[in-house]
Formats: structure tokens, C-alpha cells, sequence
């Protein structure tokens, strides 16, 4: 009787709560979560030393008293490249802005001189607010509609609502004084 009376105790005691075990449980998962994000968000910026080619050969130092606009330059298209600009023209302006038309498609572009030298080749578009014109304070590059600052030299957002979204950076190649980028990237 007294192994029945243990047996019939189990059942009848209040079984052991787990809610402490989901909680922790819980927890964990949403930190794993959170981490993942951070690590998945930061791996998605322009990887500017892989899309600057040509460099200038010297640092540039932007005024942070005046603002540089880009200059309007004309691009072409030969031999299924969209010439950008030239490496001459970018060194000249430093900051130039111009659009590809082909195959239907319309596409704000522009060239800049980044603070270590290097030039980079972007679509010159705001995504949220539209805006497909820059310039460039100190060492920032500034959107003209919606006054959001990004720093020139990685395009992380420093202020403003559209930071999420800076100019994207496009992989170009030099071929002679052209900065070109094939028609496919465009079109695509």
C-alpha cells in the first residue's frame, strides 16, 4: 500500500510549472533575433573599397563652409557600355552628375572624388523622397529635397529620414580616362 500511495501522490500534486524555462527559453531566441539583424544590416552597406577603381592620387579634403554642386555632365553608350563620365572631368568637378538613357530606362547618375581619393560611381537617387540631385559639405554628401547627410567616404546615414538609403554604389571599370559600366548593370 505504501508504493501505491507514492504512485497515487504524483498524480495528485501539482505538476512543476515550466514557465520560468519558456521564459528563459523566450529570451534567448529574441537576442539571437536582435543580433541577427544588426550582423545581416551592417553586411548590406556599399563595399566602397570594392567599387572605387580609379583613384586620383591624392587625399581631398572637402570645406565645410561651402557646398559643392554636382556639375551636369553628358554620358554615352558605345560598345554596351554607359561611359559615365572621365576620370579627367571627375578630377576637375569633383562631383558630377549625369543620366543614362537606353532600352527604355532612365537612370540618375553620379561620380565623386571620396575623401581618400578614390572615385566613386553611384545611381544619384534618394529612394524615399525622390531626390536625384546632391552636393557635398565638408566631407558629407547632402540630398538637395530632403537635406539627409551621409559621410563620402562609406555612404552610412549621419542624419536625417531617408539614412537607410544612401546613393548606391555601382562597380565600374576604367578603360583608358572612361568610367564605364556595362549596359546589363543598368538595364537590370
Amino acid at each position: 500500500m505504501n508504493k501505491d500511495h507514492a504512485k497515487n501522490q504524483k498524480f495528485i500534486q501539482p505538476s512543476k510549472s515550466n514557465a520560468l524555462l519558456y521564459s528563459i527559453v523566450g529570451l534567448i531566441t529574441v537576442v539571437i533575433m536582435i543580433g541577427t539583424y544588426f550582423i545581416v544590416s551592417s553586411g548590406n552597406k556599399p563595399g566602397v573599397a570594392v567599387t572605387a577603381t580609379a583613384d586620383i592620387g591624392q587625399k581631398m579634403d572637402y570645406s565645410s563652409d561651402s557646398k559643392l554642386e554636382q556639375t551636369k555632365v553628358e554620358s554615352k553608350v558605345e560598345n554596351g557600355k554607359a561611359i559615365v563620365t572621365t576620370l579627367s572631368a571627375v578630377k576637375e568637378k569633383k562631383f558630377i552628375w549625369t543620366e543614362y538613357k537606353a532600352n527604355g530606362k532612365r537612370i540618375p547618375l553620379t561620380a565623386f572624388v571620396q575623401p581618400d581619393g578614390k572615385v566613386m560611381v553611384a545611381v544619384s537617387f534618394c529612394e524615399p523622397c525622390k531626390g536625384e540631385t546632391f552636393h557635398i559639405t565638408g566631407n558629407q554628401i547632402v540630398c538637395n529635397v530632403c537635406g539627409t547627410t551621409w559621410d563620402l567616404q562609406t555612404l552610412k546615414g549621419l542624419s536625417g529620414g531617408c539614412q537607410a538609403y544612401p546613393p548606391e554604389a555601382l562597380t565600374y571599370s576604367l578603360d583608358g580616362d572612361n568610367l564605364e559600366i556595362p549596359q546589363a548593370v543598368l538595364d537590370a
